[in-house]
């Protein structure tokens, strides 16, 4: 099985957008080698709530649409688990497949029925079979008179300002289970209330709802002069209380944005996470950087910062760089990943990536990516071809 970076794209370091934007692609990595061929979420520059056009997403002219896509990845890669990097390294070969389907349907400007189904086959896992088609999401929307919006269903949404880091990334395991959501876009610039249920591991096996499965959301927005001001609130019986503020602005055309987390257990114990950040864009290159400070641990208060960086068609060539660096000041420790890509003929890319983890702490947050056969040094290189309708 071959691993590779988050693709050769802006999108790299990505995380999605609330879905009341664009649609965002899954989320990219789990913790298993499958999903390290899933293409990652989407760069979406965060906009301010008043520019998003809601019944625009009701008032198409099809009645439904149909896409779909196919990928087939295989290559090969070797890597070192232990440092000095000197020794025969491990090997890694394989092959991966995914096929998705979607279908977006509108019969009325009232109505939104949207699904995507997938399969995959992956030779990692010692099997050559695809996988059972299931729902990746599959969702309802109602438009009430344009001042309130309805969503039913699975589907993905992505909170706070983070690419890097995500702590106010409360509804991150939204797609995981089923939500309802309703928005109001005329209230303030934008506010969301949201119920998730999601069965937890913990659960009794049981078709019962339980303590701790159901959780409660809100987010609001607004706007004053150049500055746009975010806040939002978790509660889970088990878990306790979640509360962010969120502000981001524009200078010189970067964007400036901060986030800040309050964290309460049911016990009443309160912790604290804050995030500061910048992102540029130009013409062919993105880049971004980002601060972390993570107070969830008392014992353990970490300092983190990230840089990522994407160039795009060098030289006005089909060829693509890319890096990621994530670094714990408090642990010296950390991880570089670098990315090449190029794309020789129509529907067909070579991907060349270069993993290091540094450092003799365990990487063990969730924002570190995993890597291939646990190595500390990694080369791989693959062939994807793609297509889609």
């Amino acid at each position: 099985m071959i691993w590779q970076p988050e693709k050769a794209d802006a999108a790299e370091f990505e995380v999605s957008r609330d879905s009341e934007t664009p649609e965002a692609d899954e989320t990219p990595y789990d913790e298993d080698f499958d999903s390290i061929f899933e293409d990652p979420a989407e760069d979406i520059v965060v906009e301010q709530p008043a520019d998003i056009d809601y019944r625009n997403q009701f008032e198409e002219s099809k009645k439904i649409v149909v896409s779909g896509d196919f990928v087939v990845r295989a290559g090969g890669g070797f890597g070192w688990t232990d440092e000095p990097f000197d020794g025969y390294p491990k090997k890694l070969a394989g092959a991966y497949a995914k096929a998705t389907i979607s279908f977006d349907a509108r019969p009325d400007p009232t109505i939104r029925i949207f699904g995507r189904l997938k399969t995959e086959m992956d030779s990692d896992n010692g099997s050559d079979v695809w996988s059972m088609l299931y729902f990746d999401e599959l969702y309802c929307d109602y438009n009430w008179l344009d001042k309130s919006f309805f969503r039913l269903g699975k589907f993905k949404m992505t909170w706070g300002q983070g690419r890097l880091f995500r702590p106010a990334n409360f509804m991150e395991d939204a797609e995981d289970g089923t939500a309802f959501r309703m928005t109001m876009p005329n209230v303030l610039d934008g506010v969301s209330f949201v119920s998730l249920y999601k069965k937890r591991p913990e659960s009794p096996k049981d078709n019962r709802l339980h303590k701790g499965d159901l959780s409660f959301a809100g987010h609001a927005d607004k706007t004053l002069g150049p500055i746009n001001f975010s806040v939002a609130m978790l509660y889970n019986d088990l878990d306790g209380q979640k509360y962010s503020g969120s502000v981001k602005t524009v200078v010189l055309g970067t964007d400036l944005f901060a986030d800040y987390v309050l964290n309460r257990s049911e016990e009443g114990d309160i912790t604290h996470e804050a995030l500061a950040g910048f992102y540029k864009e130009w013409d062919k290159i993105k880049i971004y950087g980002e601060y972390y400070y993570d107070g969830r641990i008392e014992d353990d208060i970490d300092h983190c910062v990230g840089l990522a960086s994407d160039f795009n068609n060098l030289f006005g060539s089909p060829i693509g760089m890319s890096f990621k660096w994530l670094h714990s000041i408090t642990d010296e420790a950390g991880q570089f990943i670098g990315g090449f890509s190029i794309s020789p003929w129509k529907h067909v890319k070579i991907h060349a990536a270069v993993p290091w983890q540094y450092g003799d702490k365990e990487l063990d947050k969730d924002f570190y990516e995993e890597f291939p056969i646990d190595s500390k040094l990694a080369f791989t290189l693959f062939v994807e071809l793609s297509a889609g309708f």
